[in-house]
């Protein structure tokens, strides 16, 4: 199922830094549901576009924050696509928590104690640990499971 896409970014005008400048915004909209967050930057209101969501000049401060919206944009991007590939079905919220880190995926501590032992072993035949480190691990996650 193909739903609608896009990303803006506008400045939220109401907040004005002591040097000018005020704060960009992104919002994120899937089928109609929107999603706001901030992209950390500030641009001079002079200067923004407002039909095109960037900066206007070539200047280094507009070539900056062009260059970090672009940045955004693609990532968001990537993000929008490997969920409609993984899950078939986007939010607003689940693209906006993916590109800002926050997206749930639950790892139980058994599974992260057994990466651990795992990657303990490789070490240990690799020659850059003990046995005795590796003996530990393995007993530790041993006690873990049967916690």
């Amino acid at each position: 199922m193909k739903s609608t896409f896009s990303i803006i970014f506008y400045l939220k005008r109401q907040v004005v830094k002591k040097d000018g400048t005020v704060p960009v915004m992104g919002r994120i909209t899937v089928d109609g549901t929107q999603a706001q967050f901030s992209c950390k930057t500030t641009a001079n209101q002079d200067l923004w576009d407002t039909k095109g969501g960037r900066m206007i000049g070539k200047s280094m401060q507009a070539l900056e924050v062009n260059r970090k919206l672009d940045k955004m944009r693609v990532s968001i991007s990537k993000h929008y696509q490997e969920i409609m590939d993984r899950d078939n079905f986007v939010t607003a919220d689940k693209v906006k928590n993916a590109f800002l880190g926050l997206e749930y995926r639950c790892h139980t501590l058994m599974k992260v104690y057994s990466q651990s032992r795992d990657e303990m072993e490789k070490q240990y035949k690799a020659g850059m640990k003990s046995l005795s480190t590796y003996t530990k691990y393995r007993i530790g996650c041993a006690y873990v499971g049967e916690f």
